[in-house]
């Protein structure tokens, strides 16, 4: 019986549901590339289980957006090539979409209208 305190005994179990529980908030936000609901989720449902990736993937982004003289040029392939040094589980377009959309929304606006012109 959970009581509020999490055990060694009870762990795996409240952590299941409590992945469960986000998953289902996630989805009743109609979660999807065009409208990214959490960042950290869709990491963990691609088997990156790292808390650092997700800070490394924005310090990332940030930093290619300033080293080029037009962000508006950049391409999926160019964020691809770097986030795969982060972490190999971000492999497709799908994926540098999503984060560079959460990123944009939540966290770096500027990158927004660079993650809008991907295709």
């Amino acid at each position: 019986m959970f009581n509020g305190k999490i055990t060694k005994e009870n762990n795996p179990n409240v952590t299941k549901m409590l992945y469960e529980v986000v998953h289902e908030m996630a989805l009743s936000r109609a979660d999807s590339i065009e409208h990214p609901v959490s960042l950290s989720l869709f990491l963990l449902e691609m088997g990156v289980d790292d808390p650092n990736v997700e800070d490394r993937l924005i310090k990332k982004s940030v930093e290619i957006f300033f080293s080029v003289e037009d962000p508006m040029e950049l391409t999926t392939k160019d964020f691809q090539k770097e986030f795969q040094r982060i972490s190999p589980l971000v492999s497709d377009s799908g994926s540098v979409r999503y984060i560079l959309r959460w990123i944009g929304l939540y966290d770096f606006p500027k990158i927004y209208p660079v993650a809008i012109n991907l295709v």
